[in-house]
């Protein structure tokens, strides 16, 4: 300590009782540490160096610390003393309590010439501290854990010594035989290799020599992340392209398979995903999820991001698995989720704007894999009027159609979403012609769900809308009035549709033929209102009020007489309405144009009938109160006027079996003794029973007209000069007197005297109808 030459020297020379250079102070502390201390330089005349050549030791160990004479050394900083400990043997790899070596404590220092040294020596580069269990406190109060495990290389840098570091690793590159190699990737407890550590203590500009010196970029933390993995979970953007730049691995994954780019987008780096991107990587994979990257950034609202990868080339449509097992586009999938801003998105970034779902693997995938609908077909299903612009904007198909042949406007139409149909309506290649597989136009459509302001809007774009016709030859009059679809009817007359357009088939049927068909005495005035003709005619020349009497509506047959129709008009057979009307058996029509016109009751048709004899040919149920109606309504009709073939009324409802009519015939006056062209008579016309007739006669109250002919109805006899006619007085029949010659009073005629009567009448009159 006093530096006495003098002395040093006599006490070294002193060969009889030789001094103990080794003796300790109370403080642990020998001769050379003394020596060490106060010297500046450590020449071959310095205290240091004739100590340690006279045997002083140069590892002298403190118990307490087991601290070496080689650490306080470098922990005071005495380079030189360390050098020249070295020089003389000193052990490199004693370790102490802390597990530090004495390079341990020279990198602290930032020693970088006995750094190297030590290496030289045989110092292990790779030694690591010891956990210490009395940790210290910050500056809360509360214990926090003391690192450990680390190499020499982790206290330099933790202490920022960057001469120490190149020491190290110019050593590395100088491989000297006896020196045991630097591993620079070994962790201390916090899982951080020196790499790591010098990236969190600022040293990023020793990175690239780390590297260089053999430090792995992408090795591994105890958690299973890269360097990169790591810097992208602190968002630490500059670190990461920083780590980029030095050759880290872009496609390492973590332990939860997840890449750099999704942990980028998930962190939300656009620039580290902008970097990864341009260093080309793959931007197709899929999360656990099955999420691609492009829809992880669009769905956390990351457009930055979400650009960034188009920029870069990603695949906007990324086709994967949908509802059921279907494929589908991130189109779709955000139409589906009622998600806009990201549709948008894509189509902007110019994905696929007309493919429709696909079946998946195996034929899998419910009704959306094979509906064969749009992205725009779907839109205009959900409503989605911003991506249907979108969609317009960027040349979708306007005109495609799905499974059901329907285009983007039918299912608008259908889902009534004004604004859409609007929109597409202005577009100009729209084709508003096209029918879907029931056969319907989007004007159709539009009548069909009663959207009325969409048909108007239609009509507004193609005036001609309203009259296209169907595969029947029907346009939409025709159908509404089918349907009695009265709004649909008034809508279309509102917008001035020809009420007079015929159907397009054999029939040639006009609109108010149909109205009058289906009963509505509305639709009917309404047509009339908006101009219909009442006297328009079919292909078989009927009119409206042919068609009304045929089905039984007298409220529509009133409505047409009211209205002017020719009530008198005939069809093709003939026939007037009211010969349909007895045809029919319809009582209540025939009450109608009997009492509310002044139709020609008594016409004939081609066929030489009159609508009598329509009514005892046909024989309805209603035949007798329908001719009640006519004696009511013309007391003076001709009852016994015979048709073409001499039938009466009574004959033909005779052979009709009609008792009811007959009854009403006969009671009203008819002659039961006519006869036609072919001798028949109510009297020899083969029935399986005379019952009827027997009745009839019965029944009569008063003498009925007679019968004239030139012969005799009962044996056929013709009249001649020896021949004379008479007349049955029951009866009326004309008959010979051989036929005619029983006597017998009528008292219910008030012929108490015996008259002229045939056989039959003779029974009759005898023993009744019995």
């Amino acid at each position: 300590m006093a530096r006495n030459e003098a002395i040093f020297s006599l006490l070294l020379s002193h060969t009889a009782q030789p001094v103990d250079l080794n003796l300790r102070t109370h403080e642990g502390h020998a001769a050379l540490w003394f020596a060490l201390l106060t010297s500046l330089e450590y020449g071959e005349e310095s205290f240091a160096t004739r100590l340690l050549k006279n045997g002083a030791s140069p590892n002298p160990i403190y118990s307490a610390s087991s601290d070496s004479l080689l650490h306080l050394v470098c922990r005071e900083g005495l380079e030189e003393a360390g050098l020249l400990l070295c020089l003389h043997g000193a052990n490199a790899n004693h370790v102490n309590k802390k597990g530090e070596s004495p390079l341990h404590v020279a990198c602290s220092k930032g020693l970088s010439k006995l750094v190297g040294e030590l290496l030289k020596a045989g110092a292990n580069p790779n030694l690591q501290t010891l956990q210490i269990h009395d940790g210290g406190y910050n500056s809360t109060g509360k214990s926090e854990a003391v690192t450990f495990k680390q190499t020499p290389l982790h206290v330099a840098i933790v202490q920022k010594q960057e001469g120490a570091i190149r020491a190290i690793i110019d050593h590395k590159k100088s491989r000297e035989s006896k020196s045991i190699p630097v591993n620079f990737n070994l962790m201390d407890s916090s899982g951080n290799t020196p790499l790591s550590l010098a990236l969190v203590t600022g040293m990023q500009h020793m990175v690239a020599v780390l590297i260089q010196g053999g430090a792995d970029v992408n090795v591994r933390s105890g958690k299973g992340l890269t360097l990169l993995h790591q810097a992208i979970l602190k968002e630490d953007s500059e670190t990461a392209i920083f780590l980029l730049d030095q050759g880290a691995d872009m496609n390492a994954v973590t332990t939860d398979n997840e890449t750099p780019l999704q942990l980028s987008i998930k962190c939300q780096l656009p620039d580290v995903v902008d970097t990864l991107c341009r260093r080309g990587v793959d931007v197709s994979v899929v999360d656990a999820n099955n999420n691609c990257p492009l829809w992880v950034a669009l769905e956390t609202g990351q457009e930055n991001i979400a650009s960034i990868l188009v920029r870069n080339g990603v695949d906007t449509d990324c086709w994967g698995i949908g509802p059921e097992g279907c494929y589908q586009t991130l189109l779709h999938r955000s139409i589906d989720e009622n998600n806009e801003q990201i549709a948008r998105f894509l189509i902007q970034s110019g994905c696929d704007l007309n493919s429709a779902r696909r079946p998946g693997p195996g034929g899998r995938g419910g009704d959306e894999a094979r509906d064969q609908a749009s992205p725009l077909h779907l839109c205009c299903q959900w409503g989605l009027e911003t991506v249907v612009q979108t969609l317009v904007e960027h040349g979708a198909a306007i005109n495609s159609r799905d499974a059901e042949g329907k285009t983007p406007l039918h299912v608008a139409i259908q889902n009534q979403h004004p604004s859409i149909i609007s929109l597409l309506l202005c577009h100009p290649r729209i084709d508003l012609s096209i029918r879907d597989k029931s056969g319907l136009t989007p004007f159709a459509t539009a009548l069909t769900y009663r959207n009325n302001k969409a048909a108007q809007a239609i009509l507004d774009k193609l005036p001609t809308a309203a009259e296209q016709y169907d595969s029947r030859g029907r346009n939409f009059l025709h159908m509404a009035i089918q349907k009695n679809d009265m709004e649909s009817v008034l809508f279309l007359l509102s917008i001035h549709v020809d009420v007079n357009s015929r159907v397009q088939d054999a029939s040639q049927t006009p609109p108010l033929h149909l109205a009058a068909a289906s009963g509505s005495e509305m639709l009917v005035r309404s047509l009339l209102l908006a101009g219909a003709r009442t006297d328009d005619r079919d292909a078989h020349r009927c009119t409206a009020l042919h068609v009304a009497s045929a089905a039984g509506h007298a409220s529509v047959v009133s409505a047409l007489i009211q209205n002017g129709a020719n009530f008198d008009a005939t069809d093709s057979e003939g026939d007037n309405a009211l010969h349909i009307a007895t045809r029919e058996g319809h009582l209540p029509v025939a009450r109608a144009l009997l009492t509310e016109s002044h139709l020609n009751a008594e016409a004939v048709n081609i066929k030489g009938r009159n609508p009598l004899h329509v009514l005892a040919r046909y024989s309805r149920d209603t035949s007798a109160a329908i001719c009640e109606l006519f004696l009511e309504c013309m007391p003076e009709y001709p009852l016994d006027k015979p048709d073409p073939e001499g039938n009466t009324a009574l004959l033909l409802a005779y052979m009709k079996g009609n008792g009811n009519l007959c009854r009403t015939l006969v009671k009203a006056g008819a002659c039961l003794g006519a006869v036609n062209k072919d001798g028949i008579t109510i009297f020899n016309y083969q029935v399986a029973t005379k019952q009827l007739l027997f009745r009839l006669l019965d029944h009569l109250s008063q003498e009925p007209p007679w019968a004239e002919g030139d012969i005799c109805l009962e044996c056929g006899a013709k009249f001649g000069l020896t021949m004379r006619k008479h007349h049955c007085r029951h009866c009326g029949r004309i008959l010979c007197s051989k036929c005619s010659d029983r006597d017998v009073p009528i008292l219910k005629f008030g012929l108490n005297k015996p008259v002229r009567v045939c056989g039959v009448c003779f029974d009759v009159l005898q023993v009744g109808s019995a």
